[in-house]
Formats: structure tokens, C-alpha cells, sequence
């Protein structure tokens, strides 16, 4: 499965980009987005379906 024209150019800009940034920017921006994960996933999880819990007989 071949990635089409359009986006194999975006991701090629993304991936010159990121190799050419310092270390740094490489740490904070995996930081930044290990936290907006958590974040996401901290929101979602508490909207999600809440079940009783089942009493055993």
C-alpha cells in the first residue's frame, strides 16, 4: 500500500523538519505530546459509560 502524492510530500516536510531540529525541541516536543495524550485520554476516560457494578449471588 503506497501513501498517496500529497500526503508522502507532507510527511517528507515533517520528517526533514524533525531531523533537522536540536535535540531539545526533539525531548520537548515528545514531552508536549506524551502530556497531551495523557490529558486526552484522562477527559475521555472519565466520560466515559460507567456500569454498575454486578453483585455476586
Amino acid at each position: 500500500m503506497s501513501i498517496p502524492g500529497p500526503v508522502a510530500k507532507s510527511f517528507d516536510a515533517v520528517v526533514a523538519t524533525a531531523a533537522d531540529s536540536p535535540l531539545y525541541v526533539q525531548i520537548l516536543t515528545v514531552l508536549i505530546l506524551l502530556g497531551a495524550g495523557a490529558l486526552y485520554f484522562r477527559v475521555l476516560g472519565s466520560k466515559g459509560t460507567r456500569f454498575p457494578s454486578k453483585s455476586v449471588k
